[in-house]
């Protein structure tokens, strides 16, 4: 069966949006659908007096695109709906970030108290591992997810850094949080396809080892 991959642009209407809380040096970045409206954004700032730079494109479980940049800005500004990916950034880079609606142009600054709910609980997580002998791996066979956070590769050096302790791995296509459960005499789990499943349920990223 052949498969397509067709990106879907979606346009924004007028930019027009209050400025007044952004820092004079930002960062954009966006999901796919608003890249090709990332040009007018960037102008509407500098008319504005900020100096904007075009961070690119961002997905949920990978954010890499805003290292290049982040050195050089005081903050992001996040072009899109929902608060996943500006989150992701702001745990990336540890920068303040905004998000833009695309419809309604209001700009909402991501609160830290959010941002330290989730290092809290990655703290939480590390601890448990520590404190745990027997470790569930869990593994995706999903194309695109599978090296998101090392693969293999990383799998095994934590495995040799770590000899005292036991690991299963546990290989699955669409992960069942509930089925996790039939499996009592796991002490913690690392999870090592998108790293952002941890902040809904208590799994520790490999990434975070």
């Amino acid at each position: 069966m052949k498969i397509y991959n067709l990106h879907a642009k979606a346009a924004l209407g007028k930019i027009d949006f209050e400025t007044k809380t952004l820092p004079d040096k930002i960062g954009l970045v966006t999901t796919i659908q608003y890249l090709p409206e990332m040009k007018k954004v960037s102008d509407y700032l500098w008319k504005k007096g900020i100096k904007a730079a075009l961070g690119g494109q961002v997905l949920g479980c990978d954010v890499s695109s805003v290292e290049r940049i982040k050195d050089d800005i005081s903050a992001f500004l996040y072009i899109g709906s929902g608060e996943f990916h500006p989150i992701g950034v702001a745990l990336k880079t540890g920068k303040p970030v905004y998000s833009l609606h695309p419809e309604s142009m209001k700009i909402r600054k991501i609160e830290e108290s959010e941002i330290d709910k989730i290092r809290r609980k990655q703290k939480g997580m590390l601890a448990k591992f520590h404190n745990s002998n027997v470790i569930g791996v869990i593994i995706t066979t999903k194309k695109g997810q599978s090296e998101v956070q090392g693969g293999i590769k990383k799998i095994k050096e934590i495995e040799k850094r770590y000899p005292e302790k036991r690991f299963y791995h546990f290989l699955c296509d669409t992960l069942d949080f509930g089925s996790l459960e039939n499996f009592p005499f796991i002490q913690v789990w690392v999870n090592t396809m998108c790293p952002r499943i941890m902040e809904d349920i208590n799994i520790l990223n490999i990434q975070d080892l």
